[in-house]
């Protein structure tokens, strides 16, 4: 597994542990573009939903966004489906994370509305503002690994295996096994699994990721997720991509971001 692969891994395992990846991949790191589909099988609450729809994904450095241009229940009839499109409004949504600061923010071009997460720590930024791409900070590697290591701490088995080589989305792709079980103490079993499907020909960037996850509780979130990228250009998408458009209103809950006024 060569570097660029071992970084990915690396950031698969950081991700199902919930801790900072402490090595980056630096294969399309300052942007790219991409549509694909999304599926996801979850229990919110106690209560199971199943959705999926039509993506589009950008990054620009940290930023991340993710356009939701249709939306449908996978698994039930046309009728379903239908009920599912009428729950999005018009032209879809527009998710936008910010990994430097954390914030979450949400919007509706046909509401022109928008909500937006701040993590307590972070200090709130113009809605309208055109960020620069983000340094990608070389975070102290000793720090880094003392976390990691207290994570691992109630890790009873992780694993990042090659599985096999196999053809997805048009790519030549090897396929990573990544498996977590943690158990912190007084708590229930946690169980993490992730597939990722890594393009050789785009040095290693996933075009496939699966995953899910089993919760300590039935009342926390857990379930399936299936992304599937099935065109990929390298390309560093402009910093207005990743703002809120100036004007829109701000609103109390992402429901509202994705009803239809």
């Amino acid at each position: 597994m060569n570097a660029g692969r071992r970084a990915i891994a690396a950031a698969a395992l950081a991700l199902v542990l919930g801790v900072p990846a402490t090595v980056r991949s630096e294969p399309l790191a300052n942007g790219f573009r991409s549509t694909g589909t999304i599926v996801v099988d979850a229990r919110i609450g106690g209560s199971p939903v199943a959705v999926g729809g039509d993506v589009a994904l950008y990054r620009r450095g940290s930023l991340y966004r993710l356009d939701l241009l249709s939306l449908a229940f996978p698994a039930a009839g046309s009728t379903a489906s239908a009920v599912a499109g009428a729950l999005l409004a018009p032209g879809g949504a527009t998710v936008i994370y910010d990994g430097a600061s954390g914030t979450v923010s949400a919007y509706s071009n046909a509401n022109h509305v928008y909500y937006q997460a701040i993590p307590s720590a972070a200090t709130p930024q113009p809605v309208a503002a055109s960020p620069a791409i983000p340094a990608a900070g070389a975070a102290d590697p000793l720090a880094a690994l003392a976390g990691l290591v207290r994570q691992l701490h109630d890790v009873q088995q992780a694993s990042i295996q090659l599985t096999g080589h196999s053809m997805t989305n048009g790519h030549p792709t090897d396929d990573l096994d990544v498996l977590v079980k943690r158990q912190r103490p007084g708590k229930p079993l946690e169980d993490y699994h992730a597939q990722l499907e890594l393009a050789d020909d785009l040095d290693g960037f996933p075009v496939r990721i699966l995953f899910s996850s089993t919760p300590p509780t039935p009342q926390d979130f857990g379930g399936s997720l299936r992304l599937d990228l099935t065109t990929i250009a390298r390309e560093t998408p402009a910093a207005t991509v990743f703002a809120v458009p100036a004007g829109y209103t701000r609103v109390a809950s992402i429901g509202e971001v994705l009803q239809m006024h």
